[in-house]
């Protein structure tokens, strides 16, 4: 009774500082912290590496009443790591504080707070902490070309496509700040036409100051034609049970070749690549309200057990968590 006396009084302690901590970051416009952040434990077999779960809180949502039901993320990550991963739509993601090791390709660099990074549809990513003492707190929006374009038009003008170039990261802590409390107004408003303005305004910003009009998006890499076939087979199969063997043939390539191929064009396994796409297409569905057991079904998950696997391996968060805060 007295050792839960004394956890409770610590716990109440630890709450009160982190909530004048984010009191004071609001103030200074800087804070990534979201009255509806929900903790995410994940469980483990030691009570030890649950504890450690405890610190990251990690937010994830598609707002269907935004352009395109634009998806937003807003988090606080210390032991959590992305995997190798990509998006169909652009990341644009914004630093508050800590610093956040990400690679693309064979390339490795660090995003500290203030900067802006935009990452293109289909580049492979991965992302971690720096320190894991520290952390790293940020927000993200993920934009579809077709939006990116249309405000392209009014911004830019010409033709072609969104081009950012090569370089993700830019130091811009003002741009930086407006995306945080863009962030804020998208997860605490329920005024859509404030939410629109807001994301119209960020998005408009970083385009005029970043993009340019290209006939190709020189950020991403070419694919050859024989792997994009087979990734328009995993999108038409990814229901299905698939083995590389049916994919390979799909393009006419042996099973080894195909694999070194694939991964050497693209940056990840096939197995990963289809599991990029089943949770996609699972997400999407919990944000229709379907339910976990039956997306896992749809999308050609084993079980929802493996569902719930690699999706908070992916996200950070559980599919119910997510479909939780769909609005």
């Amino acid at each position: 009774m007295l050792a839960s006396g004394i956890i409770d009084v610590l716990t109440a302690a630890r709450l009160r500082i982190r909530s004048l901590r984010e009191q004071a970051d609001e103030q200074a416009g800087f804070s990534c912290a979201s009255r509806r952040l929900r903790a995410v434990s994940v469980p483990h077999g030691k009570a030890g590496d649950a504890m450690k779960n405890q610190r990251d809180k990690i937010e994830l949502w598609k707002d269907a009443g935004l352009p395109g039901g634009l998806e937003l993320l807003r988090a606080s990550c210390f032991d959590h790591r992305y995997p190798a991963h990509f998006h169909d739509e652009f990341v644009i993601a914004a630093f508050a504080r800590g610093a956040q090791r990400y690679r693309v390709s064979r390339h490795e660099d660090i995003a500290g707070a203030g900067m802006v990074m935009v990452i293109a549809p289909g580049i492979v990513h991965a992302g971690e902490a720096a320190q894991r003492d520290q952390g790293w707190d940020y927000c993200a929006f993920y934009p579809s070309l077709s939006l990116m374009m249309q405000i392209a038009d009014d911004t830019l003008g010409g033709q072609g496509e969104v081009d950012f170039g090569r370089n993700l990261l830019r130091h811009d802590p003002l741009l930086a700040q407006q995306m945080l409390r863009a962030s804020a107004v998208m997860a605490m408003s329920d005024d859509f036409l404030e939410k629109e303005c807001a994301i119209y305004e960020v998005l408009g910003n970083l385009i005029s100051r970043y993009a340019k009009r290209a006939g190709r998006t020189s950020a991403a890499p070419s694919v050859r034609a024989d792997v994009q076939r087979a990734i328009e087979f995993l999108n038409e199969h990814y229901s299905q049970q698939v083995s590389v063997l049916d994919v390979a043939a799909s393009v006419g390539l042996s099973e080894f070749h195909f694999m070194r191929t694939f991964r050497a064009k693209t940056g990840i396994s096939v197995h990963r690549y289809l599991t990029q796409i089943r949770l996609s297409r699972g997400k999407a569905l919990l944000a229709q309200g379907v339910s976990a057991a039956q997306a896992a079904s749809s999308v050609g998950f084993f079980d929802q057990s493996h569902f719930i696997k690699y999706f908070r391996t992916h996200f950070g968060i559980t599919p119910g968590s997510f479909a939780s805060g769909c609005r």
